[in-house]
This record gives structure tokens, C-alpha cells and sequence, in this order.
């Protein structure tokens, strides 16, 4: 998901074209734009897997230890909404460095720390969805339940701040001269 991966899979006659005066810092930003299409695309679709667990039917024994526990019961289905609102957001974020180029001149160093921060949020997705299974293999109610979806619920909150830090560091771009 990174811009080295694009890169590589560019095709013969855009390597090539890559290296006419001009193009080549075309194509570059163009490859950056894509990284960040594919890199929301990714995060977003790991937090659907998850939230689609949280989803899944429990078991009936299951779903009755969580009707009695009403703490619990309003702890998950409170994951559940957060889940779904984080998963909004990374779909409908800022369009990451897309229009960054079209009128300010953007330091590489700058940008690759972006994608940087974009390869945390695909990483944290993927625990998250990991943490979700793991979550949904355990019995409602225990207190290796409770401290799992604990867990799991800190873990959400984290990535919606790393959202925000996603769009503190791309305003700082649009600041860059």
C-alpha cells in the first residue's frame, strides 16, 4: 500500500514515460494520490470487517448473559456505534494529498511522513479487526470478556484521535510554501 509498491507496479510504458522532463514529477504526485485512495480504501474495509463481527449473531446463551448484563450490553453495542462512526470518517476524510499539488509546492519529506501515518491506521485497523475476533470468541459477561472489549473499545478511540492527527498533518502541508 505504499508508494514504493505502486511504483513498482507501473507499467513498462510509464516507467519509461517517467522519464521525460516533467513527467516524472506528474506521475509522482499522481502515485501519491492513489497510495492515499488505496490506503482509505484498505483501513476502511478492515474497520467493515470488524464492525460486521460485532454484528454477527450471538450464540443464545450468549445473547441472554449480555441481556442480563446491562453495563456490558450498553459497552458493546457503544463499540458497535463507534466502530461504525470511525469507519465514516476514514471514508468520507480529507482526500489526503490530492489537492495539494495543484497549488502548493509540498516537500517529499512532508508527504512521506503522511504515508507514513497512513501505514499506523492500516496497521491499527488490522488490530482492531483482530482484537474484534477475538473479542467474539469469548463468553459475554466474563471478565476476560469485559477486559477485552475494554480493550478493544480503547483501540477504537485511539485510531478516531489518529484520524484527527491525520488531518492536523495534512492542513500542515496546505501550510507549507
Amino acid at each position: 500500500m505504499d508508494v514504493e509498491r505502486v511504483r513498482r507496479e507501473m507499467g513498462l510504458l510509464e516507467r519509461i514515460i517517467s522519464y521525460v522532463p516533467g513527467y516524472r514529477g506528474y506521475k509522482e504526485k499522481e502515485v501519491r494520490r492513489e497510495t492515499d485512495v488505496l490506503v482509505r480504501r484498505k483501513v476502511s474495509s478492515l474497520l467493515s470487517e470488524a464492525r460486521a463481527s460485532l454484528s454477527s449473531p450471538l450464540s443464545p446463551s450468549a445473547a441472554r448473559k449480555l441481556a442480563y448484563d446491562q453495563d456490558s450490553k450498553f459497552l458493546f453495542e457503544n463499540l458497535r456505534a463507534e466502530l461504525d462512526r470511525v469507519t465514516q470518517r476514514i471514508d468520507k476524510a480529507v482526500a489526503g494529498y490530492a489537492g495539494l499539488f495543484d497549488a502548493v509546492k509540498v516537500k517529499e519529506d512532508k508527504l512521506d511522513a503522511v504515508i507514513r501515518h497512513d501505514l499506523s491506521l492500516i496497521e491499527r485497523a488490522e488490530s482492531i479487526r483482530s482484537s474484534v475476533a477475538e473479542l467474539m470468541g469469548r463468553e459475554p459477561g466474563t471478565d476476560e470478556w469485559k477486559a477485552k472489549l475494554s480493550e478493544v473499545r480503547a483501540a477504537v478511540s485511539e485510531f478516531d484521535k489518529l484520524i484527527d492527527e491525520r488531518t492536523k498533518i495534512l492542513k500542515g502541508l496546505a501550510e507549507v510554501g
